[in-house]
């Protein structure tokens, strides 16, 4: 099998990758203006609300892509293709259907969750605000998963950027207008208008942005149904399901799928609410504010590689399963963790060392020192919450998806009564915090590779892939915080100096690799843009121009 065959998950991949990273450097360069508009009791504020909205967004969205690109690209591979349009006509309906519930919950919850659960009152409005986005983001996930399905990514990628472009312009104008008009109220002997108002108009444009983006893909599905209808028309396997069948397989789906997701991110429910349990201070939604609309938000950004993986691979793996060729299984499953290893780790050593001049570039009117000690602490999240989610789309792809789900209810097991021994005992505050979220997907991710070479007969190279990636990530972080230190005691700016650490990072990272055998030629032409960065190495002199692939 030619290398851009084999690696061309990983190019669809790349693609989406591109574009999550590009949606979330805009999300991260959003929360600088809006920070300035609102503060970072109003950022609190705001990242409370938006940690009740991503538990339901996954309960409305989140689990139809993958469950709808698993069943399409099934059919797809069996040539099914009335099935296929059966799934996605159903699976739309399904979506709204939960898209509207999620909503009521939201609006019918927001005080019990502000309140009793998040001890955050002002947070009320923001969660009403953001009723509306998720209702359009449960047909917007069915539309995603179709063309995910397909095997390409464009759609949701392009739809992806549109959705953050809208989101950033209208959440900016609408915080701008409601913070004043909330310093207004606070003038006139109210309390908490002023961030409370603030973060509800910077959730504003998270609705307009997912009905562009639904509109988006509308257009396109308009684009694409005559061919759909034609190849419907030639289908000759004569297998048709029931709707009743249809309906029940995509459930049968999207229920574990929803469930894992869920747990996946219900701990930064449980963590916040075991920290404002606590809190004794009076700074609470400014510390929290640092945790979500700094620190989270920016090892978001890598993080966004391993979703994007995740979703490229799930349908491949499915597929393979399909025709019940477990070897190329395998093989897509090898090649997505180590593609992952080989971003995410330097990514988490890169940010440990480099995190608080990072925020210093981005947040320059604001004090960093608690978001940088929150990335010294916590970068390492990028590798294992990459490999965390990218694992669970393998099991999911295979088939098993309620083995995810059992890891993450060992690791809340786990994760619960730590941080409370760190947050009680230990005083370790919101540091405690940071560190046993890492630990949490750190134990799911553990669980659920022993569970693959269980059930896979699947073993990773671990030398080249870890062990060999880590050390070169190593090298690159040494040299990277040796050159920023070096350009500050030279007294230049933290821009220049960090550009210049972060410059030499990139070359260092990719000399390392290659000579400690970490990759080869033929795992670096599989790469996305893999004969660019072959040609490059064999420039430099770091591969033999001799070899054949």
């Amino acid at each position: 099998m030619a290398a851009s065959k084999r690696s061309n998950f990983l190019m669809q991949g790349s693609i989406l990758a591109a574009a999550g990273i590009i949606s979330r450097i805009i999300g991260l360069l959003f929360r600088i203006p809006m920070t300035n508009i609102i503060g970072e009791d109003g950022m609190g504020v705001y990242g409370t609300a938006y940690n009740i909205y991503n538990i339901l967004l996954f309960i409305s969205s989140y689990s139809l892509p993958m469950a709808v690109s698993k069943i399409v690209s099934g059919k797809l591979s069996l040539k099914q293709y009335r099935n296929v349009r059966r799934t996605f006509l159903l699976s739309l309906a399904f979506g709204t259907l939960l898209g509207l519930v999620s909503a009521l919950i939201m609006v019918f919850g927001a005080g019990f969750f502000a309140n009793a659960v998040l001890k955050m009152p002002e947070a009320y409005y923001a969660m009403l605000a953001l009723a509306p986005a998720i209702f359009f983001m449960g047909m917007l996930g069915v539309m995603r998963g179709f063309f995910q399905g397909h095997g390409t990514m464009v759609p949701t990628a392009v739809s992806q950027i549109l959705e953050q472009i809208l989101h950033v312009a209208v959440s900016l104008l609408a915080g701008y207008y409601l913070f004043n008009k909330g310093l207004e109220m606070d003038a006139a002997g109210s309390r908490y208008f002023a961030s409370g108002y603030g973060a509800m108009g910077g959730t504003i444009g998270t609705g307009v942005g997912a009905l562009a983006a639904l509109l988006f893909l509308v257009f396109i599905y308009l684009l694409y149904r005559r061919t759909l209808l034609a190849r419907c028309e030639k289908d000759t396997t004569g297998v048709i399901d029931s709707a009743g069948q249809t309906i029940k397989v995509i459930i049968l789906t999207a229920l574990p799928i929803l469930v894992s997701a869920t747990m996946s991110n219900i701990g930064n429910v449980i963590d916040q609410a075991l920290f404002a349990g606590q809190f004794t201070g009076t700074s609470y939604s400014q510390i929290w504010g640092a945790y979500t609309s700094k620190y989270t938000t920016l090892i978001n950004v890598p993080i966004a590689i391993g979703s994007a993986i995740s979703a490229s691979t799930l349908p491949t793996v499915s597929a393979a399963i399909a025709r019940q060729n477990l070897t190329d299984a395998r093989e897509k499953a090898s090649r997505a963790i180590r593609f992952i290893c080989l971003i995410a780790l330097p990514a988490s050593v890169g940010l440990g060392v480099l995190g608080k001049p990072c925020f210093d570039l981005l947040f320059r009117s604001s004090d960093n020192t608690l978001a940088g000690q929150l990335m010294t602490w916590g970068s390492l999240a990028v590798l294992t919450f990459s490999l965390s989610t990218v694992s669970v789309g393998i099991l999911q792809g295979s088939g098993h998806y309620w083995i995810p789900i059992k890891n993450y209810l060992i690791s809340l097991a786990i994760h619960i009564p730590l941080l409370l021994l760190c947050l009680h005992v230990l005083k370790g505050g919101i540091i405690a915090v940071v560190v046993n979220h890492v630990l949490y997907s750190l134990f799911s991710c553990i669980l659920n590779i022993h569970d693959l070479s269980r059930l896979f007969e699947y073993r990773q190279e671990y030398k080249k892939t870890l062990l060999l990636v880590g050390l070169a990530s190593v090298i690159m972080g040494a040299f990277a915080y040796g050159i920023y230190c070096g350009l500050r005691l030279a007294h230049l700016g933290n821009t220049v100096s960090l550009l210049a650490a972060v410059f030499a990072a990139v070359m260092i990272y990719f000399i390392a690799v290659i000579l400690l055998g970490a990759v080869d030629q033929e795992d670096l032409a599989a790469l996305p843009k893999g004969r660019f960065l072959l040609k490059a190495a064999r420039k430099l002199h770091l591969v033999k121009e001799e070899e054949s692939l």
